[in-house]
């Protein structure tokens, strides 16, 4: 039971002074402080003398500016901070570049083609980190007692559920016992042991799971783990805790529903050529060549030209495509940013006060700016380009869908109102009302600081606990007031349903705190979610934000059907984050696969080994294959839709990837959509695909036919390496939802036990197009083609016989069979 090892370690965890974590690199020192607490230095001598140095991790955010290392005379960078004992992951941040400590050897990829560092404190934490689950034998009677634990302080062990319920959580060695049971009541002669269900294997532990209903608090808890004779009482005493009045927690039940749909309006629908950019580009036009104005002051297609192009996409656009949208079956838009913004893309805003004119009506912009303070919203009117988008709103939401917009308040552009006015004082730019609002390092010369080392993104000054001017976020909390109740009434049903906030990390919690009061405030049913690349337990606490956009999620998925992770390992990077996060947050994640940042779904398959959003440009030199990819990646990419579709969460559309557009990373993601009725594109290649959008229609269909998709309970079935097969179930009251999967290039068998199927009466609701391979030529060159996807209800005659024939029939390649039972 390897007592002596535990008793080691925690031994070796304290000692006079300075000392280091059990196995720390030479670039930190670690000092005790208190019980299970202490500060630890980071160190780092960089190339360049003159190279600014920030310290990232799991601890303050992943934030890259938050943390600055000081430099000292021996050459090194260093920065302290407080830590409780546990396992951190880290970075350095180099002149805008992350990379991981040189000095230290212990890693874990990073989810991007690279790794994060390290750092375990404590003793009982580097203990957790050397266990060997090769010695584990369930039956042979012994059990890893120091293994065994749980912690009902912390949001993966335990959570308070909305109708008062207790999730309680117990963790032991991987493959160590046969089962765990809760003792509810301290064990008196009358209490029977509750068998809690395994509910994930992560890593070296197996996490074990049952749902205490409401009505027992204060009760004291305990567990029993069972492997052959050998039976372990853990006699720690743990107690149901008080339910609070008012969940600390609660998010947009809406949510729970909600297919998402991500919008970049200049490039998604050209309804009103009137209010066209300057230079637009014809929407049809071949997008790898140059329009004449793109080179006409010396640009290359790289250089800056296929970067600053406009398509002319706009309001009156999307306006004409809500029945597309409806016949796609999605039910909430996401748009990028819509505010005043001389870029295609808007994140580099002139003012937040005003929808852009070039998606409303030309002109509105300098006549609002002209008559408005900044600092006053009661002197704020509402434009024609402001009215146009609250009319198209309220046409979204009476056809059925929740809109949330893009808040960018980490930066803005140059041509933004406020720091025009500090940069065209010159010298005396001190002197401006919004001078505290930027990082401003000289005025003269004018000298600032840009966000992530972008010079045309000039970024807000921040404080310790937020940003660093009290007009700045007053600013911003009007804004946020206005869109989300225009006419002020304190009926927020003709506002916006919420905000995507990009790069928040970047921006101290303190102001998210009060800024998520301000949106609760006046739309308690209001969403928020954050642009988070990677865990984010530290932003799903209730405090700041109600869901983040599950990236870790689209790094999984992605790679395993690439074939570059295995389905045990996928089930665990899943299992991972639904235990970390709180259920009314796992629920109502953006579960996306592929946006704005990255390169379009079906090219990334067809670009394996890289890693999510990694070597992904094509710019010259690149070996990147930014061609039509083949078959075999659009139906890699159906496979990835239907895990995106039948898991936990909300799914998230990136416009055109139902209708197979491909491309690289930004720009070549960023393609004008497609529309049939504009004619065929001068690229041959840029063409719809009608097979994948069949299939993301069906596959829609299929998550919007079933709350137990939408809400359900998540359980693993089966992980089949050898076979690369994933099956999984959700449940949800008297529906059951069975899901098989197949990343494989072959037909592989499937059977679960009996046990499984009984007690249901059964339907195929979902199976994966069939391939048909069709000769092309006379040297038998062949293309895939597909059958529409199939399903069955129980309304259809032999539906159910069709389904018990299913329940053992082979899984096809590279797809999947979902099963959809009724409890009889």
């Amino acid at each position: 039971m390897r007592f002596f090892l535990l008793l080691a370690l925690l031994a070796a965890r304290f000692t006079a002074g300075a000392c280091a974590a059990v196995g720390s690199p030479p670039s930190t020192e670690v000092v005790s402080i208190a019980p299970a607490r202490s500060k630890v230095t980071f160190s780092y001598r960089p190339e360049r003398a003159e190279a600014k140095v920030f310290l990232a991790g799991e601890f303050n955010g992943w934030n890259p500016t938050r943390t600055p290392m000081e430099r000292m005379g021996d050459g090194f960078c260093r920065a302290t901070i407080e830590l409780a004992d546990g396992r951190y992951a880290y970075k350095f941040v180099v002149d805008g570049t992350w990379m991981a400590d040189p000095a230290n050897d212990v890693r874990e990829p990073d989810g991007h083609d690279g790794f994060n560092s390290v750092l375990v404190i404590g003793g009982a934490a580097a203990l957790e980190a050397t266990f060997d689950v090769s010695a584990a034998r369930v039956g042979d009677g012994k059990i890893e007692i120091a293994a065994c634990k749980h912690e009902p302080t912390q949001t993966m062990w335990m959570q308070q559920e909305a109708d008062g319920a207790v999730l309680v959580r117990f963790r032991t060695l991987a493959g160590d016992v046969e089962s765990v049971a809760l003792v509810l009541d301290g064990g008196q002669p009358q209490t029977i042991p509750q068998a809690m269900a395994h509910t994930a294997r992560i890593g070296s532990f197996d996490w074990w799971q049952i749902r205490i209903p409401n009505g027992h608090v204060g009760k004291s808890y305990g567990f029993i783990a069972i492997d052959g004779a050998e039976r372990w009482t853990d006699v720690a005493e743990f107690r149901v805790p008080q339910p609070q009045p008012e969940p600390r927690f609660r998010t947009p039940d809406w949510a729970r529903d909600a297919v998402w749909y991500q919008i970049m309006l200049d490039r998604f629908a050209n309804g009103d050529t009137t209010n066209d950019p300057p230079n637009t580009r014809p929407w049809t036009s071949a997008w790898r060549t140059t329009s004449p104005w793109e080179t006409a002051s010396g640009q290359t297609f790289w250089e800056w030209s296929v970067f600053n192009r406009h398509y002319g996409g706009d309001l009156e656009g999307l306006r004409a495509r809500i029945p597309y949208l409806k016949s796609l079956g999605v039910n909430a838009i996401y748009l990028n940013p819509v505010f005043e913004a001389p870029s295609h893309h808007k994140y580099d805003a002139t003012n937040y006060v005003h929808i852009d004119d070039n998606f409303g009506s030309k002109g509105d912009a300098e006549m609002s700016a002209a008559n408005e303070d900044l600092l006053d919203p009661s002197t704020w009117g509402f434009n024609q380009s402001d009215r146009l988008f609250l009319e198209v709103l309220r046409e979204l939401k009476s056809a059925g869908f929740r809109v949330i917009v893009d808040g960018v308040f980490n930066h803005v552009g140059e041509t933004h109102v406020a720091f025009s006015d500090v940069r065209g004082r010159g010298a005396t730019g001190s002197e401006s009302p919004y001078a505290d609002w930027f990082e401003i390092e000289s005025f003269e010369p004018f000298v600032y600081r840009g966000w992530a080392g972008f010079g045309q993104l000039p970024a807000f000054r921040k404080s310790d606990d937020g940003l660093a001017s009290a007009t700045l976020t007053k600013h911003i909390m009007d804004v946020t007031r206005r869109w989300m109740d225009p006419n002020g009434d304190g009926d927020p049903s003709d506002g916006v349903d919420g905000w995507r906030l990009d790069v928040p990390n970047e921006v101290p919690m303190g102001f998210w705190r009060a800024w998520r009061d301000v949106v609760k405030a006046t739309n308690p049913d209001a969403y928020i979610v954050g642009e988070i690349w990677k865990r984010a337990d530290a932003w799903l606490d209730g405090e700041t934000f109600d869901a983040v956009m599950n990236y870790p999620f689209a790094q999984a998925v992605v790679a395993w059907v690439s074939g570059d992770l295995k389905p045990s390992e996928l089930d665990a990077r899943l299992a991972t984050l639904r235990l970390s996060y709180p259920e009314q947050a796992s629920a109502v994640l953006q579960n996306l696969l592929a946006g704005h940042d990255t390169d379009r779904l079906v090219s990334m398959i067809a670009n394996p080994g890289r890693g999510y959003d990694q070597a992904n440009s094509e710019r010259p030199g690149s070996r990147y294959v930014g061609a039509r990819p083949s078959p075999d990646a659009y139906r890699r990419a159906q496979l990835a839709v239907l895990v995106q579709m039948t898991y936990v969460g909300a799914p998230m559309v990136w416009y055109g990837d139902e209708i197979g557009m491909f491309g690289s990373d930004d720009p070549f993601c960023r393609k004008p959509m497609i529309w049939p009725d504009l004619g065929a594109f001068e690229d041959p290649d840029e063409r719809i695909d009608e097979a994948q959008l069949a299939a993301y229609r069906a596959m829609i269909a299929l998550r919007s036919a079933s709350p137990a998709l939408r809400r359900g309970a998540f359980r693993m079935l089966v992980a089949d390496d050898a076979r690369d097969v994933w099956v999984f179930e959700r449940l949800l009251g008297d529906e059951r939802v069975i899901v098989a999967l197949n990343a494989s290039g072959k037909t592989q068998d499937f059977a679960l036990p009996d046990a499984e199927w009984q007690g249901f009466d059964w339907t195929v609701a979902y199976e994966t197009p069939q391939v048909v391979a069709t000769a092309t030529s006379a040297t038998s060159a062949t293309t895939a083609t597909t059958t529409a996807p199939t399903s069955t209800t129980g309304a259809e005659a032999g539906g159910a016989l069709r389904a018990r024939a299913s329940q053992s029939a082979p899984l096809p390649p590279l797809g999947g069979r979902v099963f959809r039972g009724t409890r009889k």
